[in-house]
């Protein structure tokens, strides 16, 4: 958090405001946040929710939505100030850095995601237009901007693109973390993949997320090309096994609660 919040606050035009919205978190995020001048709203919820209060509470015309384990380029808030006044949304590309041999790998998968419609979502908008979409749905927890992107386009809004990057900060990440990660979110992509079928599988098709990485990076680094196949195979087989976890707790909750029903009789 430490080093996105260095980011925004070196920006050559300074935002009206940062708001940070922080689960409880235990790494001193909040302390940290608040002394480098953002406002910090501390509330159990998830992603989508915790979003649309940092909706709700800015008063900006523009909002830019940001994770904590990511880095502004120095003029992104100025370029987003500009595009917003020709767009309703912008997509910011996203890069992947860190240490290691997967982070390396992770890298050069993510490259190969800009500037495609389908991976790309928008993470800038008008205040306004996205009051008007709603904001996030609060029941999604992943694929929510997809989501978002998908409503966006649906009622005409305009979408545009920065040339700056936001940076990913992977840190030094096993392969375990990884596919834990995905494991987890592949528990929650159910509710999206049922939202929109033809779209998530699109978005998830095993060429255009295993397959297309790996073609464009093994004619020049062969070593990372092996790479990005395994990780991405592994990642999909965790994120298979996350989302056919849910449907069996789901399945199980379901029959408890069937069984746990009272039966009413009635007599004449």
């Amino acid at each position: 958090m430490a080093h996105c919040l260095d980011s925004i606050s070196s920006q050559t035009y300074a935002p009206k405001a940062v708001i940070v919205v922080d689960r409880f978190s235990r790494d001193g995020t909040a302390s940290e946040a608040t002394a480098q001048g953002a406002k910090v709203i501390e509330v159990e919820a998830n992603r989508s929710i915790a979003r649309n209060i940092g909706l709700e509470n800015s008063e900006s015309d523009g909002v830019l939505f940001v994770d904590s384990d990511m880095i502004l380029p120095p003029s992104l808030i100025e370029e987003c100030e500009a595009g917003l006044a020709k767009y309703d949304a912008l997509i910011i590309p996203e890069i992947s850095t860190g240490r290691g041999f997967w982070a390396e790998c992770k890298s050069l998968e993510r490259e190969t995601y800009i500037r495609n419609e389908m991976i790309e979502a928008a993470r800038c908008f008008r205040r306004n237009a996205l009051l008007m979409l709603g904001g996030y749905n609060p029941r999604l927890e992943a694929g929510e901007d997809w989501d978002l992107q998908v409503r966006a386009k649906n009622i005409g809004l305009s979408v545009g693109r920065t040339v700056s990057q936001i940076a990913h900060d992977e840190g030094e990440p096993t392969l375990l973390m990884m596919l834990r990660k995905k494991y987890f979110y592949g528990k929650l992509f159910g509710t999206y993949l049922a939202t929109y079928p033809s779209e998530g599988l699109g978005q998830l098709n095993p060429f255009r997320r295993v397959l297309a990485p790996t073609l464009a990076t093994l004619p020049t680094d062969p070593v990372h090309g092996v790479g990005i196949l395994l990780l991405r195979a592994l990642e999909f087989t965790a994120a298979g096994l996350g989302h056919l976890s849910r449907i069996i707790t789901g399945k199980a909750e379901n029959r408890k609660s069937k069984q746990s029903s009272p039966t009413i009789t009635s007599h004449e």
